[in-house]
């Protein structure tokens, strides 16, 4: 039987209601969508998902509530065949959902009602998981999970991935210091105050690091070695959703890494996996299989 790379994404699980509209309104007003879907959500779950129809096994690791979006969330997961065996149900919890308007420029606007009764605690971790994995992830939404998780990963000497998406700049920084594979959102990169990106991702480089770099959407993604800093070119694409376009774009590296292809194509794999992601609407739902992958690469050759 072939293996199938395993990852493990930790971090957060939303619960998405997503609604397509011609422009999103800069004044208070009733209109009517264009479309709308219920779907999940959330950077870590949305990596997950993309590991598994990549061509992976993926493991979410999180935390939800007991309530009824809670169970919505861990249903799409378990549709998508994602393991959600050792997510932490939190009694009394309201899990995350959010309400997105997503425009015919593919840009969204995005409400979120915060996760509420999530602690910190990792001790209900099963780190000694990971030495089965080939590859680990995390977003920046759970913090002290992301650590605990990208240790493990060092002591069994596989790669991590680390979406640095928001959160305390000095935090995120020491975060991302300890994965080998740290990639920040453009804001996010922003923040550390470091200066424009080509200054900004050599001076973020350090510790573990393999890589330190910045997704730029159709730009691309640059990104340093500890040696010279380096260009991933975006495919050229009609966008008609970005939302989860990073998300995608990390899980999508972090199953090229597990897969050990080599590290520029696994830049570009995880590159061309997002541009696809951006080609259709509904958020997680436009993310693409293995199959619609390598087809869309094939009209670039």
């Amino acid at each position: 039987m072939t293996h199938k790379p395993r990852v493990i994404c930790l971090g957060v699980a939303t619960l998405d209601q997503i609604f397509r509209v011609d422009t999103i309104p800069e004044a208070p007003a009733k209109f009517g969508a264009l479309e709308f879907i219920v779907t999940g959500g959330g950077m870590a779950a949305n990596a997950a998902v993309a590991v598994k129809r990549l061509g992976g096994e993926a493991q979410y690791w999180g935390r939800v509530g007991d309530d009824d979006v809670g169970d919505q969330i861990l249903r799409q997961l378990e549709r998508e065949g994602v393991d959600v065996s050792h997510v932490f149900r939190l009694p009394g919890a309201r899990s995350k959902t959010s309400a997105i308007l997503v425009d015919n420029r593919g840009e969204r606007l995005i409400c979120s009602a915060p996760a509420q009764g999530y602690p910190a605690d990792t001790s209900w971790l099963p780190l000694g998981e990971v030495q089965h994995a080939d590859a680990v992830h995390a977003d920046s939404r759970w913090k002290p999970g992301a650590i605990a998780l990208f240790d493990a990963a060092a002591a069994a000497a596989i790669p991590s991935v680390f979406d640095a998406d928001a959160g305390d700049p000095e935090e995120v920084l020491t975060i991302a210091q300890r994965a080998t594979h740290p990639v920040f959102s453009e804001p996010m990169l922003k923040s550390l105050g470091f200066g424009a990106p080509d200054v900004a991702i050599p001076r973020a480089f350090g510790g573990r690091n393999v890589i330190c770099g910045v997704t730029l959407g159709e730009r691309g993604t640059w990104w340093f070695d500890g040696q010279r800093l380096q260009l991933t070119p975006a495919r050229p694409v009609h966008a008609i959703d970005t939302l989860g376009a990073g998300d995608t774009w990390h899980g999508a590296l972090a199953f090229a890494l597990a897969e050990k292809q080599p590290l520029r194509e696994a830049l570009q794999f995880a590159t061309d996996v997002a541009a696809l992601k951006c080609t259709r609407f509904g958020g997680r739902n436009g993310i693409p299989t293995r199959d619609e992958v390598n087809a869309f690469r094939a009209t670039f050759c």
